[in-house]
């Protein structure tokens, strides 16, 4: 397994802000560099601060390879041109990905995870930074670590667990089991939660306004998902009810602005450089900007008519959440949670965790417990907002059923959300068995995962492949 030289990583984001591509080397971090780079508070938060940085500036920000993009296609979310010559977007949408084809989700995380590692070792034998820093710092990291590991247990299955800095041994680690790693992503928020302050702070440990930094309730919103996704039904809703209460976060009644870098809905989001661009899944979808001349251009993405076209009668999300670009007698439509690639002030940022999510979290967690009142509750929360009418569903099977249907229509190309969906509720099969083939793909089984990179493959003899690929 390779990882970037971290520490030279973190000196091009702190300088550059941009944190675009690595080459992919793996020194050992020594004694001196670790001692350097932790002696102080502003050192420290620096590292950490480097680690948000980087994953703004890769496949966790969004984009055209971006888990939004890949998992949106190869779910039934988005379609893509048959003219596209991108062999990684047609092998996503066809569900015949390819080990050689795409390393940026496995070598994006990992190199996040190696960096919260260090900052984690290096912070707790730290002498130079305060303990109040320390406890904030160790918190981030551990959030970030959690955060990583969810996506790659869920886009790769059973992975390695890598915990330490000891190259030699990360570069020998064979694959743990998917139960194992999410006990490590429980134990992490946990500690998180512990650690981490109630309001959110500045690199300096200042309050502020911006939620780019996690806090104490990012901690409990991502552990309502991961318990939900364990079907630990009772500790997700006790966990999405403890987000939900808290005063810092409303549901805004006007879609247009719940993507927005000042959202109150917000739990965490990345910061993007006020350099001129806003968010990358923007970039990715905006049809303004990929598709001046129809959708034909580089990256021919754009929603599945059957998505499109299935919200109900008056939802305020398709006519807020989505466009359209008519090219002849054909319409194509589009997301448009973000509505801006460019532009100064940054007023988008990639929103990862948000109250919604919490509401329907809840909601499915109620209705596997029985209590169909307090799911329809929740559910209708959501509903209303969309400008609909509450559920008809009043049954268990109902309920659950209606609430998969409204996180399609809610969390469309955010974050895997709908590819992740099918999967963990045992659908995939019935549905991808339809839609594969209708995108020119044959589905099997093993798609569901996606293929560990063959060069990591090749670099590790004790790392094995994902069934169904070579």
């Amino acid at each position: 397994m390779k990882y970037i030289p971290w520490i030279i990583a973190l000196g091009i984001c702190i300088s550059n802000l941009s944190c675009k591509k690595f080459v992919s080397v793996a020194p050992p971090i020594t004694s001196l560099v670790s001692t350097s780079v932790y002696a102080t508070n502003r050192t420290a938060a620096s590292a950490v601060t480097g680690i948000f940085i980087t994953m703004a500036g890769n496949s966790i920000g969004g984009g055209n390879y971006g888990i939004s993009v890949l998992s949106g296609l190869s779910a039934d979310e988005l379609k893509l041109s048959a003219s596209s010559p991108d062999n990684i977007l047609n092998h996503s949408y066809i569900n015949a990905l390819q080990s050689n084809d795409f390393s940026g989700f496995w070598n994006d995380l990992y190199n996040c995870i190696y960096q919260a590692n260090s900052a984690i070792t290096g912070i707790s034998t730290s002498k130079g930074v305060t303990p109040s820093m320390a406890q904030q710092l160790i918190g981030e990291a551990k959030f970030i670590r959690a955060f990583c590991y969810f996506y790659l247990v869920n886009i790769y299955g059973d992975v390695p667990l890598v915990l330490s800095v000891d190259y030699k041994m990360n570069a020998t680690i064979s694959r743990s089991s998917k139960d194992e790693v999410y006990q490590q992503i429980v134990a992490d928020l946990k500690d998180a939660q512990s650690l981490l302050a109630d309001n959110y702070l500045t690199p300096s440990g200042t309050s502020t306004s911006s939620r780019v930094r996690p806090n104490k309730a990012a901690a409990s919103a991502l552990l309502a998902r991961v318990y939900l996704y364990q079907q630990k039904w009772s500790n997700a809703e006790a966990e999405a009810t403890t987000v939900i209460s808290n005063t810092n976060y409303s549901l805004l009644t006007d879609l247009n602005s719940v993507f927005l870098a000042t959202s109150e809905e917000t739990i965490w989001q990345l910061e993007i450089p006020d350099n001129g661009l806003n968010t990358a899944d923007g970039a990715a979808f905006l049809p303004s900007y990929l598709n001046s001349g129809g959708p034909d251009g580089n990256y021919p993405i754009s929603l599945q008519d059957s998505l499109a076209l299935g919200f109900e009668p008056g939802d305020l999300r398709k006519s807020n959440w989505t466009t359209s670009l008519t090219v002849g007698s054909t319409t194509y439509y589009y997301p448009f949670k973000y509505k801006l690639y460019q532009g100064t002030p940054t007023t988008e940022y990639p929103i990862i965790l948000r109250l919604g999510e919490q509401y329907l979290i809840r909601a499915e967690a109620r209705a596997q417990q029985g209590n169909t009142d307090g799911s329809q509750a929740d559910l209708n929360i959501i509903r209303n907002r969309a400008g609909l009418t509450g559920t008809t569903s009043t049954t268990q099977e109902a309920l659950l059923f209606a609430i998969q249907k409204e996180r399609q229509y809610e969390l469309f190309t955010e974050y895997g959300h709908r590819w992740f969906d099918v999967k963990r509720t045992g659908t995939v099969d019935a549905l991808m068995t339809k839609v594969s083939p209708q995108k020119g793909g044959t589905w099997r089984t093993t798609a569901q995962l996606f293929p560990i990179p063959f060069t990591e493959i090749q670099a590790d003899p004790n790392l094995t492949q994902n069934p169904g690929y070579n």
